[in-house]
């Protein structure tokens, strides 16, 4: 069973348990005890991210949390090709979609308890990334796509902040939420090279397995006369921050 079917299964079990937990309150906290949130600020980057959270206890709660960027051109990359101005380096040939799941147990910290307040909240999470990725070699005359996914599983520690707007709505912020983990996957460029081709992606490969950030996920690579694969394994970073929710609670 590959990543995504494992958080797959975890998300579905998730939401059995809560559901089975939920059924075992009264019916007038039941109605205060569930929100339904979608994440407005990944909207501007079209990235569709929606989340249930549930009161399991008088400060605590259960997340779970789905997000999905189609697959396309990196938002804004053409403002950060020009901006950056380097002819090595071409954002707008970027592409990149991304599936997610994460399960999240919070503390609230306030005398208000649960969805009220800052809240901190351990979290697990999965994502699944499809990339086209640019490479240019032979003086930079021509580019070649590598194309694959990367699977990651982090962990880490959301700070956070939830208001109620009204009886019904909550806006809830996550302020930062650093986390670390493991990638792996692999990329591949399906095109014809020449022996002169070869030893130019192979160079340009083994100058990106040198660098201090990128080289720490390329394991290893190959180049052939067929075209490269590159095998990605190792330390994934990642940072949920800024994001503003709207939420109903129900």
């Amino acid at each position: 069973m590959n990543c995504s079917k494992k958080c797959i299964a975890t998300f579905v079990l998730l939401n059995c348990m809560l559901c089975a937990f939920s059924q075992k309150q009264d019916s007038s906290l039941r109605a205060r005890n569930n929100v339904l949130k979608i994440n407005l600020s990944a909207l501007a980057v079209k990235n569709i991210s929606v989340q249930y959270e549930i009161k399991v206890g008088k400060r605590t709660s259960f997340t779970a949390n789905a997000h999905v960027l189609p697959f396309g051109q990196l938002p804004f990359a053409n403002t950060i090709n020009d901006a950056i101005d380097d002819p090595n380096i071409k954002f707008n040939e970027f592409k990149l979609g991304n599936t997610g799941f994460t399960a999240e147990f919070r503390y609230y910290v306030g005398k208000k308890g649960a969805l009220h307040g800052f809240y901190i909240a351990p979290f697990i999470n999965s994502n699944t990334y499809k990339a086209d990725l640019p490479l240019s070699y032979s003086n930079d005359t021509k580019t070649g796509i590598f194309s694959g996914k990367i699977n990651a599983l982090t962990g880490g520690i959301q700070f956070g902040s939830e208001m109620s707007l009204g009886k019904r709505f909550v806006l809830d912020w996550w302020i930062v939420g650093p986390n670390y983990g493991q990638g792996k996957g692999d990329f591949s460029l399906a095109t014809a090279l020449s022996p002169t081709e070869q030893d130019e992606v192979r160079s340009e490969l083994a100058n990106l397995k040198d660098d201090n950030v990128i080289g720490k996920v390329i394991k290893s690579y190959d180049v052939s006369s067929k075209g490269a694969t590159v095998i990605a394994k190792g330390p994934w970073v990642g940072l949920r921050a800024f994001g503003i929710n709207l939420g109903f609670r129900f």
